[in-house]
């Protein structure tokens, strides 16, 4: 007798969910006030996109080796000023 696949649970997990609307509402609005804080100048938004890496990359770090609410919020922080820098970035090159 032949045997019987199993039948696997389908997996939820896909490909990531865009953001909503009102998240990339804020983004830009946060982006925006980076954006005019600085100016406009492009070389001190793309310092300013590679100083939050390094700082978004540094919280990463001390989030995987000592996880705690605090270090999960300091990345998420890090995390959202990253995204604003490179937001207000592309926004300046748009110009």
């Amino acid at each position: 007798m032949a045997r019987r696949q199993q039948r696997r649970p389908l997996s939820r997990r896909g490909a990531p969910k865009p953001p909503r609307d009102d998240d990339t509402g804020a983004l830009d609005a946060s982006a925006r006030r980076v954006l005019a804080a600085l100016g406009g100048d492009v070389r001190r938004l793309d310092a300013l996109v590679r100083d939050r890496q390094q700082l978004r990359d540094e919280a990463d770090r001390v989030a995987l080796q000592e996880p705690s609410p605090d270090a999960l919020r300091e990345y998420r922080r890090a995390s959202r000023e990253l995204a604003e820098a490179q937001r207000a970035f592309a926004m300046a090159m748009e110009t």
